[in-house]
């Protein structure tokens, strides 16, 4: 799937320019609620400049005089419009701020991508919340396929909707396999799962809340009753 910083970016987000009063500064970002914004210097990004770093050792109010210099900002990092937001997750996530500025080849702003606007995004791509649930599976060195377990998981009349997998063991050999999977008997699902020898790491709580030892017993006899 391809998803570039342009498809997540907000054009309206305020910035600032090298020489600006830092009082008008403090005052935008303090109204607006926010903790930093790009700054630009003949056009071309400069860095960030945060509401901390600006009043980070300072006593009262700045004077007229007082104009935005490069040694106030904090030099992170900008994006291409192009770029790939699944390339570059982890160094959106080390960022110090709760934005990420998005620029052009010749450093004009095309915007910024919020920390907030991406977790919506994953969490409407992952299928999070109502009507999904997740599904983590460990596969040993010498598991089944990815291709075998979604098999199986459809077998038990669920539907994968998204998936993805990281190592595990010391030697990171295994694997952990995450699926977001919709289904109208997720108990069935787990304990069918369970039975043809996958290990579950973890699954989501099961939709009635009075879920306990007692209900899974009742239940299993009443599917061996069904059959």
């Amino acid at each position: 799937m391809s998803v570039t910083f342009s498809y997540l970016a907000d054009a309206h987000w305020p910035a600032f320019t090298i020489g600006e009063p830092v009082a008008e500064v403090l005052r935008t970002l303090s109204e607006k609620e926010l903790e930093c914004a790009p700054v630009f210097d003949g056009g071309r990004y400069a860095g960030m400049v945060s509401l901390s770093g600006l009043l980070r050792g300072r006593k009262g109010a700045p004077g007229e005089g007082d104009a935005l210099e490069a040694a106030m900002l904090e030099q992170a990092r900008a994006y291409g419009p192009d770029e790939q937001l699944f390339d570059n997750l982890a160094s959106v996530a080390a960022a110090k701020c709760g934005i990420v500025p998005v620029v052009d080849e010749d450093g004009r702003l095309d915007g910024v991508v919020s920390r907030s606007r991406i977790l919506s995004f994953l969490a409407d791509r992952m299928h999070s919340g109502e009507g999904s649930y997740t599904l983590e599976i460990e596969v040993p060195p010498t598991g089944a396929k990815l291709s075998e377990v979604i098999e199986t998981i459809e077998k038990n009349d669920a539907s994968v909707l998204t998936f993805t997998s990281w190592p595990t063991g010391a030697s990171h050999e295994g694997k952990i396999i995450f699926f977001r999977v919709a289904t109208l008997d997720f108990f069935r699902l787990i304990r069918n799962m369970e039975k043809y020898g996958y290990p579950i790491r973890y699954h989501s709580g099961f939709p009635e809340s009075g879920y306990d030892e007692l209900r899974e017993k009742a239940l299993e006899f009443i599917r061996y009753m069904d059959m």
